[in-house]
C-alpha cells in the first residue's frame, strides 16, 4: 500500500474542515474527515507520478480516483490499528530524514523561515509510513510451510513451475532507419528477398549474416541468445512456429526492417520436478500467503469501520462496453462544490 503524500491531515468531523464555504469532506472514517482538498491533491500528485502529463481516458481516471480514495481511507485505518496495537513510529528514521533536509536546504533563506511549517507534514507522513510498515510486517508474517503445503502449492500451480519453450535462433536483419522513406524500405525488402533466394540455393546463413545483417548478432554469424515465447515480434514467432530446426523463415517485416530467421533448435516446455522447484515454490508460497493475510486483514478493518465516501468527487464508472462521457465531472479535479 502506497501512502499518499502529506497533503493535509485528516480532521475530526465538526472541526470546521467543511465550513465557511469550503467543500464538504471527501470522506469520513470512524468520524475522522478526509478533506476534499486532500483527496484532490492526492489524485493530482498521483497522476503526475503515474501518467506524467499524458491525457487520461475517463474510464481509467474513474478507476484511478477510486484507488487514490481507498488509499487515503487505508492510511487512516492502518495508522489507527497500528496505534491500537501499541506500535510507535521509528523516530531514528524520522530524525535522519530531517537531518537530510536540513543539510540539503539549510542554506536557503526560504527553508530557514518556513522550516517548521514545511517539516510538519513531512514528519507526520513519515510517522504514518513507519506505523503502517511495522503493522504490515507484523500481519504478513507467515509460518514456515510444511512439505505437504509446498507439495500442494506446486501441484496447484503447474504453469508457474513449467519452463517455457526455448528457441535457438539465428537472424539476418536488413536494418532500416526509423525516419527512412519508402524507397529505403523497398530497397531493404529487395535485398532481403535476394538473400533469401541465395539461402534457399545453399548459401551459408552465417556468412550471409556477417556480410549483410545490421543486428549485433551478425558478429556471431547471426546466432542470437536463447529466446522464450513472447520475446520476438508476433509475426516472427508465428513464422518460426511453422518451420523445423534447420529451416528458414520467409522475409518478415519487423520494426527495425526486414528479417530472415533460421530455427536452429527448439526445446519444448518442461515442467520442473518438485525437488527442482522446491526453493522457488517456498518463496512464492510465502509471498502469496503474505499477500492473502494482508488483504484479509484490510477487509476486516474496512468491515468494522464506518466509512462514508462522497462519491460526487469521483467520475462515474462506465458500463462495460460503453464509452465514458468526455465531459469532466464537476468534482473530478476539484471544480465546484459537492452537493
Amino acid at each position: 500500500m502506497g501512502l499518499a503524500s502529506p497533503l493535509g491531515a485528516a480532521e475530526p468531523v465538526g472541526s470546521g474542515a467543511a465550513g465557511q464555504g469550503e467543500r464538504p469532506p471527501f470522506a469520513t472514517v470512524d468520524g475522522v474527515a478526509i478533506p476534499a482538498e486532500q483527496f484532490i491533491k492526492a489524485v493530482q500528485e498521483g497522476m503526475r507520478q503515474k501518467y506524467y502529463h499524458g491525457k487520461i481516458p475517463d474510464p481509467e481516471m474513474a478507476k484511478f480516483q477510486r484507488e487514490m480514495g481507498n488509499a487515503l481511507v487505508d492510511r487512516i485505518l492502518f495508522v489507527k490499528e497500528a496505534k491500537k496495537q501499541g506500535l510507535q513510529p521509528d523516530q531514528s528514521q524520522i530524525q535522519q530524514r530531517i537531518t537530510e533536509m536540513d543539510q540539503r536546504y539549510g542554506n536557503s533563506p526560504r527553508y530557514q523561515n518556513n522550516r517548521e511549517a514545511m517539516l510538519g507534514p513531512m514528519v507526520e507522513e513519515l510517522a504514518d509510513r513507519s506505523l503502517v510498515n511495522q503493522l504490515k510486517e507484523k500481519i504478513t508474517k507467515v509460518k514456515e510451510p510444511s512439505a505437504a503445503e509446498l507439495t500442494a502449492y506446486y501441484k496447484a500451480n503447474p504453469d508457474t513451475f513449467t519452463e517455457p519453450e526455448d528457441l535457438d535462433v539465428s537472424l539476418i536483419l536488413l536494418k532500416v532507419a526509423p525516419n527512412a522513406g519508402v524507397e529505403a524500405w523497398d530497397q531493404a525488402k529487395g535485398e532481403a528477398e535476394q538473400i533469401f533466394g541465395k539461402l534457399k540455393g545453399g548459401a551459408d546463413f552465417a556468412e550471409m549474416a556477417r556480410i549483410h545483417s545490421g543486428d549485433p548478432s551478425a558478429a556471431k554469424g547471426g546466432r542470437m541468445d536463447y529466446l522464450h515465447s513472447g520475446m520476438l515480434a508476433q509475426e516472427a514467432e508465428k513464422a518460426l512456429s511453422l518451420i523445423k530446426p534447420g529451416e528458414i523463415t520467409p522475409v518478415i517485416l519487423v520494426l527495425e526492417g526486414y528479417a530472415i530467421f533460421r530455427l536452429d533448435k527448439r526445446t519444448p516446455p518442461r515442467k520442473l520436478t518438485f525437488e527442482e522447484a522446491r526453493d522457488r515454490a517456498k518463496k512464492l508460497y510465502v509471498r502469496d500467503a503474505s499477500d492473502t493475510q494482508w488483504k484479509q486483514f484490510r477487509k476486516k478493518l474496512w468491515d468494522k469501520a464506518s466509512v462514508k465516501i462522497n462519491e460526487s468527487y469521483y467520475l462515474p464508472l462506465t458500463e462495460s462496453g460503453k464509452e465514458a462521457s468526455g465531459t469532466p465531472h464537476p468534482h473530478a479535479l476539484g471544480g465546484g462544490k459537492a452537493k
